[in-house]
């Protein structure tokens, strides 16, 4: 009865859907929950049945409301309500939501086994209850320092100081820390193993047990304000991001700290960095996670600003700069994500970073509080550019599976855990005037895309258009997604006659973006599977006739093909005005040839002299001479002149003309429509490949080419030059 929402999702084309729609929201895909805009956190285990469980506040009731994980203990009673917490499928907490500055965070800082969960009071004060199997209080307040306990830090500083904290492994000994601030110092309170507690009086622990070194270490550091903890240089031990109202820093973890840790960072213990902390005490600004699949952690921080973020990658080994430039443009080590580069907009209040779609890769979801909406981008392999904007059309936010949009979702936090116990995290959103709901996250398979081009080569046509797919591929997809988009790019230069076009099919929506007269898009508007058939529509006209135009069709990193296109008239490669016709002793059939002399030659590079030999082979010979090779005696190696050189590469058989780029054999009067070596021969020292699937091509023999191989214009001669292979330690040149 409350499934009346307004959800836009688009989500992800190298892995997983992972959400349904709007219109199709049912007791399959989603869980309904009858509170609205609250504090949330999930995805801990605090009772300790392997199953992630999620806390929320609930402004009506005034207290905090833990929800145990196991799906089935609400015998699908929807939607799930605070009433149903009884001390078995949960227990409610006895703290007024006035009384709490921030999100809860939950973490095992005993190593038991049980996550704890942590509250940070308005005072400033932490209270701490302890994970465990059982039995539970309907209704938890007890903190003596059996069932949790309080740090009993009490600041009259208002907020947004001394008002953070973090857990993680920060001293490298396997169990998580418990970093906090106050207006003075950062605390880092190391956690304790197999399941001791804290040693407290009358439940309050003494913050004086980690300045002195008992329980961890301090660090002097005033008005900081956020805090972000993961292993950005990837040593086994999670390093600290500390925020603040000046430079922020990155404090990489030890196994043993001084009882007062203050650094000077150089770049092996840590860095700077130019990003300031926001004021508000309950925004995630950073998170840790392999995004682009390296292996290796990254760090994403959100700009004071609210209007950047910044992805670092991890590395392992080496050192880091002193101070890390956020904006040096090196997309290899960070890229800058905004929305709108030309006038960038708010987009990101809170962060997480985690895999939310099961592939085994990092994304990054973020809140918005104004507009109200949640975002994700989901991890790849793809190199992003120096600055990623998410607001053009070829974002991953406008395409299938690759991200996604849900407008107007409550100012308050989401959060995900794995309600449905599938492995696959679930995210917990509250829609604006609405209840919140459990959507459950969804693993599809991993999509494939090809085009299947049958002929990579495309004939001259006098009158300059191509039209290079239509019935020259044979399109295949799998997997739930289907392609956002495909771009076509003319490759090395571009004349002023080149044009690219696309005319939709009548029955395949698609939306053309024209780049360049030499680049053009073509996007699936309404993500039809289909869409790739519609490509034979492309059409390539030019005024051009000479050479050859090579075009590349790519989609992200799972279509990358080109098509050559011959744009002039093939003709014969030869240098000779009287061709004759020359058989050879070992009676072959005649061919048109260029040579019956073979070269054996030793030479150096640079201006040493270059001395050949000759010898001749036998042949008897039929009408005029044919052009002959010649070689120098003497002549210095100097710069190639690459218009002065004929490459006599190309030789068929009589009666045929040797296409050259192709190396293919064709007849003189027949209408050459881009077959490949499977229909046609090669030129003679070239054998028919199949290079991938069906895909043939002529390649030349295993041998080095000679000076028998080219034909110098005069004065020019053939010389050798020696180059880098260890296989043909000499390249034959023309002299200068």
């Amino acid at each position: 009865m409350y499934i009346y929402i307004l959800l836009i999702f688009f989500l992800k084309i190298s892995i997983n859907i992972a959400f349904p729609t709007s219109d199709n929201f049912n007791n399959s895909n989603s869980y309904p929950i009858e509170i609205s805009s609250e504090y949330k956190a999930g995805g801990f285990d605090f009772n300790g049945d392997g199953k992630q469980d999620f806390i929320t506040s609930h402004y009506r009731n005034q207290k905090i409301y833990l929800f145990f994980g196991d799906i089935s203990r609400y015998g699908d009673q929807r939607p799930l309500k605070v009433s149903m917490i009884d001390g078995i499928n949960g227990f409610s907490i006895d703290i007024k939501r006035r009384d709490y500055k921030n999100d809860f965070i939950c973490g095992d800082i005993n190593n038991d086994g049980y996550d704890e969960i942590i509250i940070r009071m308005t005072n400033s004060q932490l209270k701490i209850i302890y994970g465990h199997a059982g039995p539970f209080k309907n209704d938890f307040s007890t903190f003596d320092g059996i069932e949790g306990f309080e740090i009993d830090y009490i600041s009259s500083i208002p907020a947004p100081l001394a008002s953070y904290q973090v857990l993680c492994d920060h001293n490298g000994d396997g169990i998580k820390d418990l970093i906090f601030n106050t207006v003075d110092d950062v605390y880092v309170l190391y956690g304790l193993d197999s399941g001791k507690k804290f040693p407290t009086d009358s439940g309050k622990f003494d913050i004086n047990f980690v300045s002195n070194g008992t329980f961890g270490h301090i660090m002097q550091m005033k008005n900081t304000l956020n805090f972000g903890c993961g292993d950005l240089n990837n040593d086994g031990i999670d390093d600290l991001l500390i925020l603040s109202d000046a430079t922020g820093s990155v404090n990489f973890g030890l196994k043993s700290f001084p009882n007062q840790y203050n650094p000077v960072l150089n770049g092996t213990n840590g860095f700077t960095i130019d990003i300031k902390g926001y004021n508000s005490q309950l925004m995630l600004q950073s998170g840790f996670g392999d995004f682009n699949g390296d292996g290796l952690k990254d760090m994403a921080v959100i700009g004071q600003d609210l209007k950047s973020i910044y992805m670092i990658y991890g590395k392992k080994g080496g050192i880091w700069e002193s101070h890390f430039d956020i904006n040096s443009g090196n997309s290899s080590e960070v890229v800058k994500w905004v929305r709108d580069i030309s006038s960038p907009q708010e987009f990101c209040d809170s962060i997480y970073f985690g895999d939310i779609n099961g592939d085994g890769l990092s994304d990054i979801s973020c809140n918005v509080d104004i507009p109200e909406y949640t975002w994700g981008v989901y991890g790849t392999t793809m190199k992003l550019p120096a600055v990623y904007d998410l607001n053009i059309k070829t974002s991953p936010l406008f395409g299938d599976c690759r991200g996604f949009i849900i407008y107007k979702t409550g100012s308050s936090h989401s959060t995900w855990t794995d309600f449905n116990n599938d492995g696959i995290p679930d995210l917990i959103i509250q829609i604006v005037f609405r209840l919140s709901f459990i959507v459950f996250g969804e693993k599809t398979s991993i999509i494939s895309a090809s085009l299947n081009i049958i002929n990579t080569s495309i004939a001259y046509n006098s009158n300059g258009e191509y039209r290079f797919l239509d019935s020259n591929f044979n399109p295949i997809s799998s997997g739930n997604c289907n392609v956002q988009f495909i771009t076509f790019k003319v490759l090395d230069s571009i004349d002023a006659s080149d044009q690219l076009s696309f005319s939709s099919s009548s029955n395949i929506s698609s939306d053309v973006v024209s780049i360049s007269n030499g680049e053009l898009q073509v996007f699936n508007t309404n993500r039809d599977p289909n869409f790739l058939q519609s490509l034979s529509n492309v059409l390539f006209k030019t005024n051009r006739d000479s050479s050859i135009v090579t075009i590349s069709i790519t989609y992200l990193n799972i279509i990358n093909d080109t098509i050559k296109i011959f744009i002039s008239h093939p003709t014969i490669n030869t240098t000779s005005t009287n061709p004759a016709t020359v058989t050879t002793t070992t009676s072959i059939p005649p061919i048109t040839a260029t040579a019956s002399t073979s070269t054996v030659t030793t030479g150096t590079a640079s201006t040493s002299t270059v001395t050949t030999g000759i010898t001749t082979s036998t042949a008897s010979t039929t009408g005029t001479q044919p052009p002959i090779t010649t070689t120098a005696t003497t002549s210095r190696s100097t710069q190639v002149q690459q218009n002065n050189t004929v490459n006599n590469d190309c030789i068929c058989i009589r009666g045929q003309i040797c296409l050259p780029n192709s190396h293919i054999c064709v007849n003189p009067f027949d209408v050459y429509q881009g077959e490949s070596c499977f229909q046609l021969p090669c030129a003679l020292g070239y054998d028919c490949i199949e290079k991938s699937n069906q895909i043939y091509k002529c390649v030349k023999k295993d041998s080095c080419i000679t000076c028998a191989d080219i034909t110098c214009k005069s004065p020019h001669h053939c010389i050798l030059v020696l180059t880098t292979s260890q296989k043909c330690k000499y390249q034959p040149t023309c002299s200068n």
